[in-house]
């Protein structure tokens, strides 16, 4: 907890809630998800306000953007979270659920970065795409060890400080020797998210799978599908590829859209 010397309360509001370092202004009525209405956590058991206003006490608090533009910094790792705690109280699977639940509640209106030096922040999709956004850059990495390391050394390294957005890329670029900048630029300045275009073509017994990210120039994120029992991790860019899945059902090919927030086409 990042401010011990200070404490931690929670302060009953008439509102439902709003982070503030030490004094979580609160107003829940100590009912599970909003106000009671468990729609928005996957229909889970926790009071949502409490796990996302302290949450903050990291992500807004501890560390603040320079700029309200990149307000996703609070946002998105706070709702994030959010994810994080499910996982650890309640499972990898109940975590899946309740990630991919923040879908509906993203419009893809606009961009979640917002315009700099003017007051402006971006869409309020920052909350839900910016916490799909992580947990996509989690299953990119597809290694866990890795990734919690990554997000702990960011708030070690950027703890009581403001940043900028840029230096959040920067990390992640330096410490997981992958160029993420393109991964980034797709989630937050454009307001549609990566589509994965398919099909699938049977060559005797065979199937082969042609596919392309339909996306900003140099997207090549990979991606899991399996293909029967077998998953495969393909590593898609925005030309057409194909590869040959072998011998399966093609009706029980999947894209792992459960592990990456982004559009599937089949064409």
């Amino acid at each position: 907890y990042p401010f011990l010397n200070d404490g931690y309360a929670l302060v009953e509001t008439s509102y439902l809630g709003m982070e503030h370092q030490s004094a979580i202004a609160y107003g829940n009525n100590y009912l599970p998800g909003y106000n009671g209405n468990t729609k928005y956590i996957s229909n889970l058991d926790f009071d949502f306000i409490i796990v996302h206003e302290t949450g903050h006490e990291w992500w807004g608090n501890c560390i603040t953007s320079n700029d309200i533009a990149d307000m996703w910094i609070h946002e998105g790792f706070c709702t994030y979270s959010e994810v994080l705690y499910v996982e650890c109280l309640y499972g990898y699977d109940k975590m899946l659920e309740y990630v991919n639940n923040q879908k509906k509640l993203i419009r893809n209106d606009k961009p979640i970065l917002g315009d700099f030096h003017v007051n402006c922040k971006g869409s309020g999709d920052m909350y839900s795409k910016g916490s799909l956004m992580l947990h996509t850059l989690r299953s990119f990495l597809d290694n866990d060890s890795i990734w919690f390391n990554a997000l702990k050394g960011i708030f070690l390294e950027k703890s009581y400080s403001t940043i900028d957005g840029k230096d959040i890329v920067k990390y992640f670029n330096s410490n997981l020797n992958i160029d993420l900048t393109i991964f980034f630029k797709q989630y937050l300045e454009q307001n549609s998210i990566p589509e994965f275009e398919y099909k699938l073509k049977k060559t005797g017994r065979n199937t082969s799978l042609i596919f392309k990210w339909n996306a900003i120039d140099g997207f090549d994120m990979p991606i899991i599908v399996s293909a029967g029992l077998i998953e495969y991790k393909i590593y898609p860019n925005t030309s057409w590829q194909e590869i040959n899945l072998g011998e399966f059902d093609p009706l029980d090919f999947r894209i792992r859209d459960d592990l990456f927030y982004v559009n599937v086409k089949k064409i």
